[in-house]
């Protein structure tokens, strides 16, 4: 199942960067959605001091009017909106993860599973918080277990999670459990699907976090999975929204 669109020879996956630099894709007049950025300008290799560099550019096929582009543009709005959930949880738990009532994310990790909704919608189910940081331990490592309520093989679609180190990259752990996830999916019917998986790491001197997304599939159910990444993958626009609001 392909989730690509075309655009003057660049190809555009989601709500993400074409490359480092440059804006994120956004819908044709009137899609809606987007937030702002762009599909790449004229060219791949566009210089920095062009007067388009990073600014916005509509994508001329609207992705939302794909099914499969579309899953894709919606998985990525789910990813990015997890991370107004992950504070809202920060600020119920309070103390140390709202220090003077500004929740943050540099405490603990935050996680929640990808869930297919009607058409290509995606959402995700509760927001688990992992265990707080060890104030004691230089070398704490954070960790975290998502409550997988309300997600079958069915309606799984991956996940999110945070990292309050800052980390970019999926962990080894967190790499073995997308690919156990994947695997269970595809045995059970969807070899023809993609599975995402978005991690917010966050800055450690306040600023936006940066949002990446790693993925998995279409593939055989018995196939070989894929390496974990050493390279971060691409940039998913923190305004990201879906196709319906």
């Amino acid at each position: 199942m392909s989730d690509v669109t075309t655009v003057e020879g660049i190809t555009v996956v989601g709500q993400r960067r074409v490359a480092s630099g440059l804006g994120f894709p956004i819908r044709p007049s009137g899609g809606g959605g987007g937030g702002g950025g762009t599909s790449g300008g004229e060219e791949e290799n566009t210089l920095p001091d062009d007067p388009n560099w990073g600014q916005p550019e509509l994508l001329v096929q609207d992705p939302c009017a794909n099914p499969a582009s579309a899953l894709a543009w919606n998985a990525d709005a789910a990813g990015a909106g997890a991370v107004a959930k992950f504070l809202l949880k920060a600020a119920e738990i309070g103390f140390a993860d709202a220090p003077n009532g500004v929740p943050t994310l540099l405490n603990r990790e935050f996680g929640s599973f990808l869930v297919r909704g009607s058409g290509h919608s995606v959402g995700t189910n509760q927001v688990t918080p992992g265990e707080p940081r060890d104030q004691t331990n230089p070398n704490w490592v954070s960790t975290i277990t998502i409550d997988p309520a309300g997600v079958t093989t069915a309606n799984y679609q991956g996940w999110v999670h945070s990292h309050p180190n800052g980390n970019e990259l999926p962990s080894e752990a967190d790499w073995g459990g997308f690919m156990r996830n994947n695997r269970l999916a595809r045995e059970s019917g969807r070899s023809d699907e993609t599975f995402y998986m978005y991690i917010i790491a966050v800055d450690q001197d306040g600023g936006p976090p940066t949002i990446r997304v790693y993925q998995d599939g279409p593939r055989a159910a018995n196939s070989p999975d894929p390496v974990r990444p050493i390279e971060e993958g691409a940039e998913v626009n923190p305004d990201a929204q879906p196709c319906s609001q």
